[in-house]
């Protein structure tokens, strides 16, 4: 493995799960990767391992009720002040601060809210596909797929459940849908389903309910002058252009790349996805 692998406890006693990849010889900024709704630690390995390379120390992790971290018994914890405070504690235990945050969807958000609830961790920002404004059409589909746990037989199986879930994907071609749903689901007596608790829907539902989430931009305005970069995907169903163009007029350290062909998110393994991100890591070391 091109990594380590490291449980940490949180505040409540559950187990977090996180990937480590150290370089022999660290040269750059550490790097943090905050995943999807539903994602976990997987999505980043190739992205994380070229970094690697680059003298970076990159940790991605398992939010509670996600790939190797515990689920919860409770599923009003699956909510982003819980989220927040377990990152905390990780980065804590590996001893890092002043680190460079990439969050793609609700990892954008967690990172944003890092600002306000732990702001000596947040040195610089990439936004991936993510701002203040969520598209609410684009958002109950998420809900509507994080509560259904049904199994399926194989991953070809798998393979058109993703696509049924991310039609904004153009140019997916059948490794790259194959190397999604395996990340996505996790084998269990015979079957796939999917690796996250489905609990998670609940809260989304009662948030909705009583429009919590409704307001971000003051989360977004405590980036400050931090560098920040957002990216884009092209046809996303979540993040609208108007919402990506808004941003981009506010901050005084912002740039935006929007990625062609992709919707959401963007895997930031597409070429101009690393090479926004290798510009953006350079100038701001």
């Amino acid at each position: 493995m091109d990594y380590q692998e490291k449980y940490i406890s949180a505040q409540d006693g559950l187990q977090l799960y996180a990937r480590d990849y150290r370089p022999l010889k660290q040269t750059a900024r550490s790097i943090i990767c905050l995943s999807g709704l539903t994602r976990n630690s997987k999505d980043f390995d190739g992205f994380a391992s070229s970094l690697k390379l680059k003298g970076h120390r990159v940790v991605s992790l398992d939010y509670r009720g996600r790939g190797k971290s515990d689920y919860d018994t409770d599923w009003t914890n699956y909510h982003p002040r819980i989220y927040a405070s377990d990152i905390f504690h990780v980065l804590s235990a590996l001893g890092l601060h002043g680190c460079t945050m990439v969050g793609t969807s609700l990892g954008g958000i967690m990172s944003m809210v890092l600002c306000v609830s732990a702001p000596g961790l947040v040195h610089s920002l990439i936004l991936n596909d993510v701002g203040p404004d969520l598209d609410e059409g684009g958002l109950a589909q998420i809900i509507s797929y994080t509560g259904n746990g049904s199994s399926v037989v194989d991953l070809a199986e798998a393979v058109k459940k993703m696509k049924s879930h991310y039609p904004d994907h153009l140019d997916f071609e059948d490794k790259d849908w194959r190397d999604i749903a395996q990340k996505t689901y996790k084998l269990d007596n015979g079957h796939y389903i999917p690796d996250w608790d489905i609990k998670i829907a609940e809260n989304l539902k009662e948030s909705s309910a009583s429009e919590e989430r409704k307001d971000l931009w003051p989360f977004f305005g405590a980036i400050g002058e931090r560098p920040t970069l957002v990216l884009r995907g092209e046809s996303s169903s979540v993040f609208k252009r108007e919402t990506f163009d808004k941003m981009l007029n506010i901050l005084p350290n912002i740039s935006g790349v929007e990625i062609k062909g992709v919707g959401h998110a963007p895997t930031l393994e597409e070429p101009s996805s690393q090479s926004a991100v290798y510009n953006f890591l350079a100038r701001n070391h």
